[in-house]
């Protein structure tokens, strides 16, 4: 494969999808993220949200039928939902849109830069939080409606422009010639490991279910988004917490989402060029737990405050997490259905998180909480760097016994992650 060739695909690529699916996916988690800017404006108050039926409301963002229906009806239609949330002053109609309401799917072709989306839409959210209060009263709707209203525009308006700029998938992208195509699907080919089996098989389907290194990484994505989604969902609570106004906390809440951009994106570029993943998440792990340690312990709004920063070093360990299970199975069939069951399982992880900060003075158990997670994602990752490496050796061996012929290749194409052509991604 010429590899000059193959940059110069990839640039036309960028210049051609990057821009319209970052912003796509910037704008679905801000959507997914608004709830935690309305609620401490007024929302709690103003719909009645009493005892745990906030924390409800946040759940129902991670029910999975959602993605079955997106099936049946585009995206597109189904952001008006988010719209309509500006309507909503009561429980039951709060709780009928979250139901309804789907997130744009974006079949990213760039998993690690879009990853970043999740900080720079909490930036955003903050900001356009701090300036849309100010409408307090407009039309007849409190602040926090016209958060939903304003942001759900939006996401309706770029949805529909975005049905002129993203393609299903490489062979029908028609920014692309023939040979292009070609290059592109064999780079990702490679890179996957697709080329080892590609056939749909039960066998692989069986495989997916039964390997423990898929069950080890739903463990550690449950230990990943829990900490994520209570930053993603509660973080204006937390500052608001700390003694500034709800108007100022939507501010403050955009420092700390910047560096977890900064940190995330640094991440995602050393990892690649070091071609490593568990050390890189590891250690923004730790940052993580040092981060809830001191929001767990302090009783100084300074340096709780400052204790977040360090919190959001888990966006990047779970940004580099997330690409992580996604290229260490062989074949589609079996890596379409490990990461069905890891993303699905592990979005448990995000109902726990809704219900971790309910009343301030039981904060603390949510620290313990997403402290307990991280440890067990960061128990996860060595384990697991440990066993692909023993794995990764012990095929090297095979392959060095071996005159590997076409005939032999034929042999090994029908093994999956388990031929000793594979090697797993550290």
């Amino acid at each position: 494969m010429d590899e000059v060739e193959l940059r110069k695909v990839i640039r036309k690529v960028d210049y051609h999808l990057m821009p319209i699916v970052c912003l796509l996916y910037l704008l679905a988690f801000l959507d997914r993220g608004n709830v935690g800017n309305a609620k401490i404006l007024g929302m709690v108050e103003d719909a009645k949200l009493t005892g745990i039926r906030y924390n409800i409301v946040r759940s129902t963002l991670k029910l999975r039928c959602r993605n079955i229906m997106i099936k049946l009806i585009r995206p597109s239609r189904w952001r008006t939902a988010v719209t309509l949330m500006c309507v909503c002053d009561s429980f039951k109609s709060l709780m009928i849109y979250r139901i309804i309401q789907l997130l744009f799917y974006i079949s990213t072709w760039y998993p690690r830069p879009v990853s970043c989306a999740i900080v720079i839409a909490g930036s955003f959210g903050g900001l356009l939080a701090y300036g849309i209060e100010h409408m307090d009263g407009l039309g007849g709707l409190h602040g926090w409606q016209w958060i939903f209203c304003l942001e759900g525009i939006v996401t309706v308006l770029v949805g529909f422009t975005a049905l002129f700029f993203v393609h299903d998938s490489i062979q029908s992208a028609k920014f692309l010639t023939i040979s292009e195509k070609d290059y592109l699907q064999r780079a990702i080919t490679l890179d996957t490991g697709s080329e080892i089996s590609s056939h749909i098989s039960r066998k692989f389907i069986w495989e997916a279910f039964t390997d423990y290194r898929v069950f080890l990484h739903t463990l550690g994505i449950i230990g990943m988004f829990t900490p994520v989604y209570s930053l993603a969902l509660f973080l204006p609570t937390l500052v608001n917490n700390l003694g500034y106004r709800a108007i100022d906390a939507q501010l403050f809440t955009v420092p700390p989402y910047t560096l977890g951009c900064i940190v995330t994106i640094t991440s995602a570029y050393l990892s690649d060029r070091m071609n490593m993943r568990g050390p890189f998440i590891i250690i923004n792990s730790l940052f993580g737990i040092g981060g809830f340690i001191i929001l767990l312990c302090s009783t100084s709004s300074t340096l709780s405050y400052c204790g977040m920063f360090l919190c959001s070093g888990v966006f990047a360990a779970d940004a580099v997490f997330l690409s992580w299970f996604g290229t260490a199975y062989g074949g589609e069939t079996k890596r379409a259905v490990a990461i069905a069951i890891i993303n699905g399982v592990g979005n448990l992880g995000g109902v726990c998180a809704s219900f971790l900060y309910i009343q301030p003075s039981y904060y603390y158990i949510g620290y313990i909480v997403n402290i307990a997670c991280l440890v067990v994602a960061i128990l996860v990752t060595t384990f697991l760097m440990w066993d692909f490496n023993r794995s990764n050796r012990l095929k090297e061996r095979e392959c060095k016994g071996n005159d590997i012929t076409v005939e032999l290749k034929a042999k090994w194409q029908n093994l999956g992650d388990r031929s000793p052509l594979f090697r797993y991604p550290l």
